[in-house]
């Protein structure tokens, strides 16, 4: 389904398809966009290595990587030039990494302004940045693979198109119509449809999310020590 045939069944099942419209088509289209953005947040985000979202380039001397806003989660980084995996840290959990001083004692992992090759990115320090540990003393490419928001907005153009699986589609029109009959107008509002619609669009994501969370899982082979 492309975005235009949902506006048109959006439309017709608000009975809203004769001029003057209740819903201007500019507000149908926010209401889409809302829908659509809001949906892919509440499912985890879009998974992305491949968009130029993925590629960071980090300077020498760079204490900070600077992420686009669209990136909801850096799920793995590695180094373009010799694919050396670099170690993600939330903030939150920088106590928990140790290592070695040089007498082999081992120390807190804690946040320098030393240089040297990059090692770690820590997250949850600033909004949309990472940290570098240590500061990078050479230029690198990083490749990311991300959960994203969608790259565009939705708009009445014919090349729009949606990220998500057909299937979700059609579910979109529950938080469109609970945005439409939000619309603080004596015609348009009605509050008991607005909660009813936004109470299915809420639900309809977390199942969604709950599923393709199980077809992501990564099953463990169980070894048995024999009888």
């Amino acid at each position: 389904m492309t975005p235009t045939q949902l506006y048109d069944l959006f439309r017709t099942d608000v009975v809203d398809t004769a001029l003057p419209y209740l819903w201007s088509e500019d507000e149908v289209w926010s209401f889409m966009d809302d829908a659509y953005r809001r949906m892919v947040r509440l499912m985890g985000g879009i998974s992305d290595s491949t968009s130029p979202l993925t590629q960071l380039e980090v300077y020498a001397g760079d204490t900070w990587v600077t992420l686009d806003p669209r990136i909801i989660k850096v799920r793995h980084v590695q180094k373009s030039t010799n694919d050396a995996e670099l170690q993600l840290v939330n903030f939150e959990d920088t106590e928990l990494l140790q290592r070695d001083n040089d007498y082999g004692v081992r120390r807190i992992f804690r946040l320098t302004n030393d240089t040297g090759p990059l090692q770690y990115l820590v997250s949850g320090m600033e909004v949309n940045k990472l940290r570098c540990i240590p500061i990078p003393d050479t230029d690198e490419t990083l490749s990311l693979i991300v959960y994203r928001y969608p790259l565009e907005p939705l708009s009445a153009v014919v090349t729009a198109c949606f990220e998500l699986e057909e299937q979700h589609h059609i579910h979109l029109l529950d938080g469109m119509k609970a945005r439409a009959y939000g619309k603080q107008d004596a015609e348009a509002f009605d509050k008991g449809r607005a909660e009813e619609f936004e109470a299915k669009f809420l639900r309809y994501c977390e199942n969604a999310k709950h599923e393709r969370e199980l077809s992501e899982h990564k099953y463990r082979a169980v070894a048995y020590g024999g009888l």
